[in-house]
């Protein structure tokens, strides 16, 4: 996975917050294994912090989640939960396509 982490008019970028990113991140990969690029867009507006990740997955298939919080660590946190739930029913939609019924027809 490509992971990019851009900022937007916030500078409280620390190794320690970035490293958390990429480690809720690359927990991502184990519901999905072929998660193309993955992008993570941290900005400020006024006193509110908001965290964009978006996820390319095979296929043209784009996972958007948005969150705004007090604090730039709670936003992620939520924002990776929801990319997290998106990608789990993407993954679960694939796998119920390719079951197919065991009894013949009558």
């Amino acid at each position: 996975m490509d992971l990019n982490i851009t900022t937007r008019h916030f500078d409280g970028l620390t190794d320690s917050l970035r490293s958390d990113i990429e480690m809720r991140m690359a927990k991502l990969e184990k519901f999905f294994d072929r998660i193309v690029e993955a992008k993570v867009i941290l900005s400020e507006e006024k006193n509110r912090q908001i965290v964009e990740v978006s996820i390319h997955l095979p296929g043209g298939i784009r996972l958007l989640a948005k969150e705004e919080a007090g604090d730039m660590w709670a936003a992620a946190e939520t924002a990776i939960k929801k990319i997290e739930i998106q990608v789990k029913k993407v993954k679960d939609r694939k796998k119920d396509r390719k079951r197919t019924t065991l009894r013949k027809p009558l």
